[in-house]
């Protein structure tokens, strides 16, 4: 990210390359939407590029990264909570990418991303958030509240809230003491 902010247009290319796979699944895993997470991800990478200057390494890049994906995905579902004819997506609107059939186990851990993916989409903003970059981002408890802006405990109750929201969704008992 050095070579970035000092202008390297061929760096910041090599960036978007290696990084580009998980900032769009992330925001898919936001949004639930392929096309948003292409435009958004092309926000992303034109922020990042506008503030390569401002870039300082106390954090991992990938934070700073996740942080402005995050806040994009936030902003993105403000302004469609504000057009009349936006709705969130359904769980029944998620569907698996096309492949070859499967093998029953194969076929049984299909069905169980999609449900996941489809109880994920139905948490409320702020544990969605929290889920999708500690789980699906890599990122942890602490990264995640650095890129949320918000406190380490307020990470862990979002954290703790959308596990047990996602497994009471997914038909399954919470743990005790989880």
């Amino acid at each position: 990210m050095m070579r970035v902010a000092g202008g390297d247009e061929e760096a910041f290319a090599e960036l978007v390359r290696a990084t580009k796979r998980r900032v769009c699944g992330l925001v898919y895993r936001f949004t639930g939407s392929a096309r948003e997470a292409d435009d958004l991800a092309q926000e992303a990478y034109l922020r990042v590029w506008l503030a390569r200057g401002r870039y300082r390494p106390e954090a991992r890049f990938s934070t700073w990264l996740f942080t402005i994906v995050a806040r994009l995905c936030l902003n993105e579902r403000d302004k469609m909570r504000r057009r009349e004819d936006a709705a969130a997506p359904s769980p029944a609107a998620v569907s698996p990418s096309v492949a070859p059939p499967a093998p029953p186990d194969a076929l049984e851990q299909r069905e169980q991303a999609v449900a996941v993916r489809a109880a994920v989409l139905e948490l409320a903003e702020g544990p969605r958030m929290a889920i999708t970059l500690r789980y699906f981002g890599g990122l942890s408890d602490l990264e995640t509240a650095e890129a949320m802006g918000l406190s380490l405990p307020a990470v862990q109750a979002l954290l703790f809230r959308g596990r047990q929201k996602l497994l009471a969704r997914l038909g399954q008992a919470a743990p005790s003491g989880a």
